[in-house]
């Protein structure tokens, strides 16, 4: 018989979980992530570079507004709220956390230091297969079937894109965020 627990003890769970989630990801994640910035000689504002402003917002913007029109549509037809209902720390952790770390380490970290020895489509694709195994341990923590896998992929091939386009981490960033609104 599954263990049945109530919504204060899920809120609860949730709530203490968020900390050692965000560590986890810190250690793991973003320190590793760090050293290969630092290996390659490049700095924090070069990934962000906020000075291109506008294209970040176009190309993380539009294309976010594109995937997240795919979710409201999808939402809608199954029923769902198009959007959240409920302000929670999963909600913070998959709307700002993974947003941010994700894609300082897949598209800032990795698909950079790709692309500075080779294509852009070979590290755009690389990072996307390693976005795609970065979120394999959640599916099996959780329970959850792999049939997520292509779309992951391909949302980690768009996500590059708009960081490739936008010339910087926070195009992808506000694709990624606008994509998990929804």
């Amino acid at each position: 018989m599954p263990l049945v627990t109530s919504k204060q003890e899920k809120a609860y769970q949730a709530r203490n979980s968020f900390p050692y989630w965000s560590f986890a990801k810190l250690l793991l994640w973003i320190m590793p992530a760090l050293c290969l910035l630092r290996i390659s000689q490049r700095s924090l504002l070069s990934l962000f570079n906020f000075s291109n402003w506008r294209k970040w917002l176009a190309w993380g913007g539009g294309l976010g507004a594109i995937l997240g029109l795919m979710g409201i549509v999808s939402n809608y037809w199954q029923g769902e709220p198009i959007f959240p209902t409920e302000l929670s720390w999963p909600l913070v952790n998959v709307l700002v956390t993974a947003p941010i770390l994700e894609e300082f380490l897949m598209r800032g970290a990795i698909m950079g230091n790709l692309e500075r020895g080779g294509s852009f489509w070979i590290a755009n694709g690389m990072s996307a297969l390693m976005f795609l195994i970065l979120h394999v341990p959640g599916w099996l923590f959780m329970g959850t079937a792999l049939n997520h896998a292509l779309p992951v992929f391909l949302l980690g091939l768009a996500f590059g894109y708009a960081t490739k386009r936008s010339g910087s981490i926070m195009g992808g960033i506000i694709a990624h965020f606008l994509n998990n609104l929804f």
